[in-house]
């Protein structure tokens, strides 16, 4: 296994600590748990953007699109079939201006 030396200012360090004490689990174990998860969010980053690139680069033939009503009926079906009892396709094609707040509480 390979090992790696960083700097981290006292505040992360504080915090990884306070993780640590109180979970039992130690320093390296969030360390590698957060790398871990940045490396994936970051890899699907870049596919996305390669993903983009590629389409943009291809001609408008293979370029295969599929226009929003058929998505939203495709949507309206899929919510259907999973709940026979809702008629309703409440939220289908509407956006939200802003996510979700989740109650996460900093201390």
């Amino acid at each position: 296994m390979a090992m790696l030396t960083l700097r981290i200012d006292d505040e992360m360090n504080a915090r990884i600590d306070w993780l640590a004490q109180r979970s039992g689990r130690t320093k390296s174990h969030f360390v590698k748990k957060m790398i871990a998860d940045a490396i994936a969010e970051m890899e699907e980053q870049v596919l996305d953007e390669l993903a983009i690139k590629e389409f943009l680069a291809s001609s408008p033939e293979d370029q295969q699109t599929v226009p929003w009503e058929q998505v939203k009926a495709e949507l309206r079906e899929l919510e259907l079939a999973s709940n026979p009892k809702q008629n309703s396709t409440k939220g289908i094609g509407k956006a939200r201006s802003k996510p979700k707040k989740q109650g996460r509480s900093k201390g």
